[in-house]
């Protein structure tokens, strides 16, 4: 046919016969460069999405989200809302509002039942622009013929609107940091169209004009701004972390032997261990404390374990024998690490080796820092004195800190977690709802510095002291919190990658503890396989939820992950980085 869809180009005659295709459904979307869609699974309503979840329909008093996050560099992309008497919303949320519904959006700004959200959108009625709390006067009305643009610009926090290729002018300025995402906001049965650079004639509905973005790269109806880009994953910035170096999970069979652990990938220094099919203990190992290699007459390795409140353990025999340079070696005849024919799970973090002094702090602590990863394991006593500190060894504040006495026995693991702040904490080894804690001194981690309270847990005289240290990086980790819908279609958590490991907990409610879920135990949809770090069970079986290319999305009910209005933190490693992931 003359506009060649379907036409095989290998030489082998394989031609496609087209049937129900027009060139309007031909896009320069590809399986190398995936451009956004609208998402699916994170709609606070019940739209009808078609179009290749580019088109929805039935979206009255929803909010629509783009697939892809905007953290930095500079974005544009395109709507037309069909229909008559549309009242529509164009603009972007930020992560911390992703599952908001903006009720009040029509009148009184983009604010959610009451609440504070943080959006910003362009209302077709009549012009007017919508932040948190406030609805003014911004621009000209737009109606459904019209094709609106919206550039972001993330790194200078500005946003602009276009009406068929005419700048609006700045609406919004000195927005906040971090992630945005497209959004459409609508209150009539209408329906709207994305365009993100694959298609500019909207499904048919305009004329295709074939402009691209400053890498030569989409398919516009109107050229972008010069230095805007389409919102795709050639576009995404590279990756900086490769998340397989510093991160893995590997099963393994117990043999009641010496039984040397491979496929991790590099030598690592954080390695915790659980059987999964029996109901046995965890077992945390690090490179600062678990003993060095073995050799005939040594005492055992030493060991936490996050389901107690023991104090450091050794083990009769060395039951890691070694951290070696793919992996370890374990030896031992115990069920809790290597009992023959049992199944077992290690999740392997690499750091920085033995560690090094570090006297950032007015405590000097041994530190093992891997800065690019946002991973670093500190050990060091403590002096019972309120707002004493330790170095952590990172270029950036830690947003997640898990610190265990190893000296005490009776002590709980109190966590640090940036979404619940300096005066909570919450316990690993318990199902505790998050609970007020001077843990931390009432003070936020910096840059290089942990504040510690003269709490016990944390920081008695002369106690030693471990502490597992995280914050976030693009395209590798994501710490973070979500707000549970108790619906079996349930919240979708963007993390910006395909996660390999997630391990979250229900922060509002004493009801349960941390489900730690991974991409090994079960390697398709749902994914329910399901440990806790708080529970000696073995490995249970749920449809619990799935592990998408840009993050997760829950599939129960339960208060155990997905509770309507609870809270949940959590924290994710990847698999593989947004830029180069595939559904699963």
């Amino acid at each position: 046919m003359s506009n060649e869809l379907g036409i095989d180009r290998s030489g082998n005659n394989n031609n496609w016969t087209v049937n129900n295709i027009t060139i309007a459904d031909q896009m320069v979307d590809s399986p190398t460069n995936n451009f956004a869609t609208l998402n699916p699974l994170n709609s606070n309503g019940s739209p009808t999405y078609l179009e290749g979840n580019l088109k929805y329909t039935n979206g009255y008093n929803y909010g629509i989200y783009g697939t892809m996050g905007m953290s930095s560099g500079k974005w544009y992309w395109e709507n037309i809302t069909e229909g008559t008497s549309i009242t529509v919303i164009l603009g972007i949320v930020h992560e911390d509002s992703l599952h908001d519904t903006f009720d009040n959006a029509y009148g009184g700004g983009m604010n959610d039942y009451g609440g504070s959200s943080k959006a910003r959108g362009y209302l077709s009625l009549d012009g007017s622009k919508l932040d948190d709390s406030s609805k003014t006067s911004y621009a000209l009305s737009f109606a459904g013929t019209d094709v609106m643009g919206i550039a972001f610009d993330a790194d200078n926090g500005t946003l602009i609107f276009y009406k068929n290729g005419v700048s609006q002018g700045t609406s919004f300025t000195s927005l906040p940091s971090g992630t945005w995402f497209p959004l459409i906001h609508t209150f009539g049965n209408y329906y709207n169209i994305a365009n993100f650079g694959q298609d500019s004639s909207f499904a048919g509905n305009k004329t295709a004009q074939g402009n691209q973005d400053s890498n030569s790269i989409g398919d516009f109806y109107y050229t972008p701004p010069s230095g805007f880009l389409a919102l795709c994953t050639s576009n995404l910035p590279a990756v900086a972390v490769v998340p397989s170096e510093h991160f893995n999970t590997v099963l393994y069979t117990g043999d009641d032997s010496t039984n040397s652990i491979t496929g991790v990938g590099f030598q690592p220094d954080f390695v915790w261990l659980k059987n999964r099919s029996a109901a046995t203990n965890h077992r945390l190992y690090n490179s600062l404390t678990y003993g060095g290699p073995y050799s005939a007459g040594a005492s055992g390795s030493k060991y936490l374990r996050s389901n107690t409140t023991d104090a450091e353990l050794t083990g009769s025999y060395k039951s890691l024998i070694s951290l070696d340079s793919d992996g370890f070696t374990v030896h031992s005849t115990g069920s809790d690490t290597n009992r023959a024919s049992d199944n077992y799970v290690a999740w392997n973090w690499k750091a920085n080796g033995s560690g090094s002094s570090n006297t950032d702090g007015s405590i000097t602590s041994t530190v093992s820092a891997n800065v690019d990863s946002g991973f670093s394991i500190v050990s060091y006593t403590g002096t019972g004195t309120a707002g004493a500190t330790i170095g952590h060894g990172l270029s950036k504040a830690p947003e997640m800190v898990i610190v265990k006495s190893r000296s005490l026995s009776g002590k709980n693991w109190p966590t640090y977690h940036i979404a619940t702040g300096n005066t909570n904490r919450t316990k690993l080894n318990a199902t505790d709802a998050t609970g007020s804690s001077s843990a931390w001194n009432n003070t936020t981690p910096s840059a290089s510095l942990i504040t510690l309270g003269s709490q016990s847990e944390v920081n008695t005289a002369s106690a030693t002291q471990i502490a597992y240290c995280f914050h976030s990086v693009d395209g590798y980790s994501k710490v973070g919190s979500y707000t549970g819908n108790g619906n079996a279609d349930g919240t979708f958590v963007y993390t910006g990658f395909r996660p390999a490991f997630v391990m979250a907990k229900v922060s509002t409610a004493g009801t349960h503890g941390w489900g730690i879920y991974n991409s090994k135990s079960k390697t398709y949809n749902y994914l329910g396989n399901v440990l806790q770090a708080n529970a000696t069970n073995a490995e249970m079986t749920s449809e619990f939820l799935d592990f998408t290319s840009n993050g997760f999305k829950h599939r129960t009910s339960s208060t155990w992950n997905n509770g309507s209005g609870q809270t949940y933190i959590y924290i994710a490693f990847a698999e593989t980085p947004f830029k180069f992931s595939n559904a699963r």
